[in-house]
């Protein structure tokens, strides 16, 4: 992404090579939110992160990898933000289960 661009969708300028198919200067922090979420839990850097917990709350993204974490995440980030964000109980329709058991790490 050309540096000199403005940037006023609030993302992170470093972010932009998280959404390769999308159109970064016309991502929308409301629109695009679970999809931010997803790529910054699982690409992201330290600072990515840190923004994204700023911008969205511990408590917001913790709902969304309850409720989505298990079918968009690596089974590796699933593990890793369940155990940082104390998850014990989450979603995970009986056909992601077994699309899972069939992955490998």
């Amino acid at each position: 992404m050309d540096e000199s661009i403005p940037n006023n969708n609030h993302l992170p300028t470093d972010t932009a090579w998280l959404f390769p198919e999308y159109d970064f200067q016309l991502m929308d922090l409301g629109e695009h939110r679970g999809l931010i979420i997803e790529r910054i839990l699982e690409k992201g850097s330290w600072e990515q992160l840190s923004w994204l917990f700023a911008t969205f709350s511990e408590e917001n993204v913790a709902d969304w990898v309850r409720q989505h974490g298990f079918r968009l995440l690596s089974k590796r980030s699933f593990a890793l933000w369940r155990l940082v964000l104390q998850i014990e109980n989450f979603q995970a329709p009986d056909w992601a289960v077994l699309v899972k058991e069939m992955e490998q790490w």
